[in-house]
């Protein structure tokens, strides 16, 4: 009989991803959570055979049927959305109850690492995921984590490269010329996939996930190759020179860029291509996103 998981953030670059894995596996049913059910991408799922659910991590009344009769649980906040650190805490800890009431027997949550413990200094994006990481091995709740690394899919959104006077475009990520972990947020969901396959393997692990561990000027030098004949660099700008840009959450994310570089965070090639042996290297993906990536530019 297939096992129901409730997948929240269904409709989101990771929750997306998730559901449309399990989908694919006669294995699995989906619930697929989301604020607004009448959305494009959710009535997509809803077309592959997906339940859709709206419910609101900000409404913990909704979070009970949300889980009604599932065996495991896909979890993701998003910190970006309203950048409150106590909001993405109390989002955690309320789902993390609710799962616990209802008696689901498998959580994965989309975890961090608690920078500021391990650091000395804040990242409060981080800081939020991973202080709900700590309140669920509190209540001892059947979990698993998975950590992102930097998204591939950056390079077309928030962190897209940016033209210099000379015609050349920079990559304003400061990691110093130290290597940094990297991934396709839409290519890890057969990787979640195959970690509710296997549960005792991975119940209360940490995975780190990673499809590529480069240099920014080996991101810019591959990104040159595919987009030929424009030319990209690495940014000669410091963590800390990022972190004063102004922008909101500039200093949060200069202090993610630092902790990357001085903490080497636990990521992992070897173990996401276990997880998932199709993931993507950066090369790879450039190739197959070259229109977006061209997109983005102009």
């Amino acid at each position: 009989m297939a096992k129901l998981i409730t997948v929240f953030g269904a409709t989101g670059a990771q929750g997306g991803s998730v559901a449309n894995a399990l989908l694919e596996d006669q294995d699995f049913k989906v619930r697929a959570v989301t604020r607004n059910a009448s959305s494009d991408k959710a009535k997509a799922l809803q077309g592959k055979g997906a339940e859709i659910v709206q419910a609101s991590l900000d409404d913990p009344s909704t979070l009970g049927p949300a889980l009604q009769g599932a065996h495991g649980v896909f979890v993701v906040t998003n910190y970006w959305e309203h950048m409150d650190q106590e909001r993405e805490i109390k989002q955690g800890k309320d789902i993390a109850d609710a799962a616990k009431a209802a008696g689901v027997l498998h959580v994965v949550f989309s975890g961090l690492e608690n920078v500021e413990k391990i650091a000395g200094f804040p990242c409060p994006h981080f800081d939020a995921k991973g202080q709900i990481e700590e309140y669920m091995t509190s209540l001892e709740l059947p979990v698993a984590f998975v950590r992102f690394s930097f998204y591939y899919e950056n390079y077309i959104s928030m962190m897209k490269p940016q033209k210099q006077e000379d015609g050349t475009y920079v990559l304003g990520v400061p990691m110093e010329g130290a290597a940094m972990d990297i991934v396709s947020a839409g290519d890890m969901g057969p990787a979640v996939r195959t970690i509710f396959r296997n549960w005792a393997r991975w119940i209360r692990r940490a995975v780190g996930f990673s499809g590529d561990k480069l240099t920014i000027q080996q991101t810019a030098d591959i990104l040159s190759k595919h987009l030929a004949p424009k030319v990209f660099k690495a940014s000669d700008m410091t963590a800390d020179a990022f972190g004063q840009l102004g922008f909101p959450g500039a200093d949060d994310l200069g202090n993610m860029f630092k902790f990357y570089r001085l903490h080497n965070p636990d990521r992992s090639v070897e173990l996401t291509r276990q997880l998932h042996p199709a993931a993507k290297t950066f090369d790879t993906w450039a190739a197959e996103n070259k229109e977006a990536l061209q997109n983005a530019l102009d």
